[in-house]
């Protein structure tokens, strides 16, 4: 323990090192504690997630929010797979205790800067392999690690849910507004299939699928495709007007990519 102790002033002295030199940006570091974080809203602070195999290249994808992050503003957004392809999204704003409480039990009991990522290091594969990730920032210094850095088989899953016990006091997450984006797709057989009437829902897919671009849409529909989409398979499809569309979702902050929300 006492190593470990050691261990952990060290890099917060090399982060508060970094800070000195230039390379920390957009934090607020007042220097009255050796735990700083950049309070920006769209700051990460701490996320786990998954990479590789394709998964932010695809369209459905959009919609995805990652395992677990901290944000800037001391949020914590959180999935809970619940099976048959439902989840949960949950938040809390977080105390500034208890988010360097997280920090510190991820630097010295979870021994976090032990690992690496090792991911650009591996032989060369025609199928890029789905991996684990975790990354940390705070004191202006990045750490990413990934499960090919020798990590334990449940390491990944022990970080998880500590991220998601950070919180005590929980509230599923619901949007009130979003990017929302069509694309056509042929008639998929296995797919479930939602009857969607644009005149009655004031969304056209065809006019979103054929400008290619997202629209930010505020309530009305929006909690319809929002359960829609979290409680059922990625291939969902929409019909409307005798043909196919694929929809998804961005939210700010919260999905894994996402447009920042317009101004005003």
């Amino acid at each position: 323990m006492i190593r470990r102790i050691i261990m952990l002033c060290g890099i917060l002295v090399f982060g508060l090192a970094a800070c000195d030199s230039g390379q920390q940006t957009g934090t607020n570091n007042t220097g009255a504690d050796p735990v700083e974080w950049d309070r920006s809203p769209d700051a990460v602070v701490f996320r786990a997630d998954l990479e590789g195999g394709g998964i932010t290249a695809n369209f459905t994808a959009r919609s995805e929010i990652p395992p677990c992050t901290v944000y800037g503003d001391n949020r914590v957004v959180w999935t809970n797979d619940l099976g048959a392809f439902t989840s949960q999204t949950l938040w809390d704003r977080l105390t500034d205790d208890q988010v360097r409480t997280f920090i510190w039990q991820l630097t010295i009991n979870a021994e976090f800067f032990n690992y690496q990522s090792d991911t650009n290091v591996q032989p060369p594969s025609s199928d890029a392999p789905v991996v684990e990730t975790l990354l940390l920032r705070f004191n202006g210094v990045e750490r990413k690690t990934d499960a090919f850095s020798g990590w334990t088989y449940d390491y990944y899953e022990e970080v998880l849910n500590l991220c998601k016990s950070i919180s005590g006091t929980p509230v599923l997450y619901e949007p009130e507004a979003a990017w929302v984006s069509a694309q056509a797709v042929p008639y998929d057989i296995s797919a479930p299939v939602i009857m969607w009437d644009s005149a009655a829902a004031g969304l056209k897919f065809a006019d979103l699928a054929a400008s290619g671009e997202p629209r930010w849409i505020v309530g009305g529909v929006l909690p319809f495709l929002w359960q829609s989409i979290h409680t059922s398979p990625p291939y969902l499809q929409f019909e409307e007007d005798g043909l196919y569309y694929n929809v998804a979702l961005q939210v700010p902050n919260i999905t894994r990519l996402s447009p920042p929300a317009p101004e005003g």
